[in-house]
């Protein structure tokens, strides 16, 4: 994955470093939070390449993941939620009923929370996920029917969310929009295909999710642009990367 910033910023993940993260963020919501199926995680996150880390962490816990928008989710005091990942502490719903309140960083080198004093009680995301393990520790894995993802006017269980992705548009390998020098590699089968890379701009969270999720079982690599990047830089990003503008 390759994000880039509206500030110019640029942050290039391999798969292996991406896994790493999601790992070391998994550890973190079960020894902190007991994530397991069911527990709802609020994800107050803009698009950024950091919410996919924690989008991904809550699913391989079996988490409930509820996005920015589905108040009702979140206010009801019975349906108060368990952890809430935020980069505006002190302002994330349901963060007062919450058991855990991370607050995210999210400059590409932050290594601890960069904004002003955190409110009693809230816990660095940022500096302290890099003290878990590179192993992923004992998980609960989720039934197909247990609730994966809660958003506006949606709700989606794990055993829906490849269809759901789908739904985003055609996308299959050997799609790629890349330069003819790229190397190609045998699928499991001995076929070779191009590796599918593709540049988004979402405008939301439910769309980040949804295109990203759909790359990646496509056997992809997404480039990932902040909402309201111009145009023409888009154009740029597209002929640097070499690809083309999916959705």
């Amino acid at each position: 994955m390759t994000w880039y910033g509206a500030d110019g910023e640029r942050t290039e993940l391999s798969g292996r470093v991406l896994a790493n993260w999601v790992t070391k963020a998994s550890n973190l919501l079960v020894e902190e939070a007991d994530a397991e199926p069911g527990t709802k995680v609020v994800l107050d996150l803009p698009v950024h390449w950091r919410a996919l880390v924690w989008a991904l962490a809550s699913w391989t816990c079996g988490a409930r993941l509820v996005l920015p928008g589905a108040e009702d989710a979140v206010e009801d005091g019975e349906e108060a939620p368990d952890v809430v990942v935020t980069h505006r502490p002190g302002q994330a719903p349901g963060e007062d009923g919450a058991d855990l309140v991370l607050a995210v960083a999210l400059p590409a080198l932050a290594r601890e929370w960069d904004g002003a004093e955190l409110p009693s009680g809230v816990v660095d995301a940022a500096a302290e996920v890099m003290t878990f393990g590179d192993v992923l520790g004992y998980v609960s894995e989720p039934e197909e029917d247990d609730v994966a993802l809660v958003g506006d006017d949606l709700e989606a269980t794990f055993g829906e969310l490849p269809t759901w992705a789908a739904g985003s548009g055609e996308l299959t390998p050997g799609a790629s929009d890349g330069d003819d020098d790229e190397e190609d590699e045998p699928d499991e089968h001995g076929d070779v295909r191009r590796a599918v890379r593709v540049l988004v701009s979402p405008r939301g969270m439910e769309q980040l999710l949804e295109q990203a999720l759909a790359v990646w079982q496509a056997g992809g690599s997404l480039v990932l642009a902040e909402p309201g990047t111009p145009a023409e830089k888009l154009a740029r990003i597209a002929d640097e990367e070499r690809v083309e503008l999916r959705w």
